[in-house]
C-alpha cells in the first residue's frame, strides 16, 4: 500500500522534532558562496521538510516562514506526481516566470530538508538549477 502525501507529511514532522539543529549562520556562508558565483541568483532558502524556514538570503521583501511553506509543499506535489506518474522519485520542481525562475530540490540527510534558489529574468534555469544542485551538495555534507 502507498504511503499517503498527508502520511509523509505527518511522518517528516514525526522526525523533524528529534532531529538536530542546523547553524544557519553556516548555511548563510554557503548561500553566499553560491550568490557571489551566480550574481543572477536573487534568492536562496533552507526549510526543514515540514516547511519551516531554517535560513534565507534575499533582498527581496518577503516572509521567509511563507515562502518556505510554500517551496515545501510545491516540491512534495511535484514528488508525488512523479510517483503516480509511475516515474522516478522527483529529483527537483521548477516554476519560470517572466519575471525569473525558482528551482527547488530537496536534500536527503539525517533529515531531509528543502532548498529552493530563485533567480531574476536573466539568470537561466540551467545556471540556477547548477547552483541549487551544487549548494544542496555542500549543505548535504554540513548535516
Amino acid at each position: 500500500m502507498r504511503q499517503s502525501t498527508m502520511d509523509k507529511v505527518v511522518s517528516m514532522g514525526a522526525r523533524s522534532r528529534d532531529a538536530v539543529a542546523v547553524d544557519p549562520e553556516i548555511i548563510r556562508t554557503e548561500f553566499e558562496r553560491v550568490q557571489a558565483r551566480a550574481p543572477g541568483v536573487t534568492l536562496m532558502l533552507l526549510s526543514t521538510a515540514d516547511g519551516r524556514s531554517v535560513a534565507d538570503w534575499t533582498h527581496a521583501q518577503l516572509d521567509p516562514r511563507r515562502v518556505a511553506a510554500m517551496t515545501n509543499t510545491f516540491l512534495t506535489l511535484g514528488e508525488t506526481l512523479a510517483k503516480e506518474l509511475g516515474m522516478d522519485s522527483a529529483d527537483h520542481a521548477t516554476v519560470s516566470t517572466g519575471q525569473g525562475s525558482m528551482v527547488v530540490i530537496r536534500i536527503q540527510g539525517a533529515r531531509p530538508y528543502t532548498l529552493a534558489v530563485s533567480g531574476a529574468r536573466d539568470a537561466t534555469l540551467a545556471v540556477l538549477l547548477f547552483a541549487a544542485r551544487e549548494c544542496a551538495a555542500r549543505i548535504r555534507a554540513l548535516l
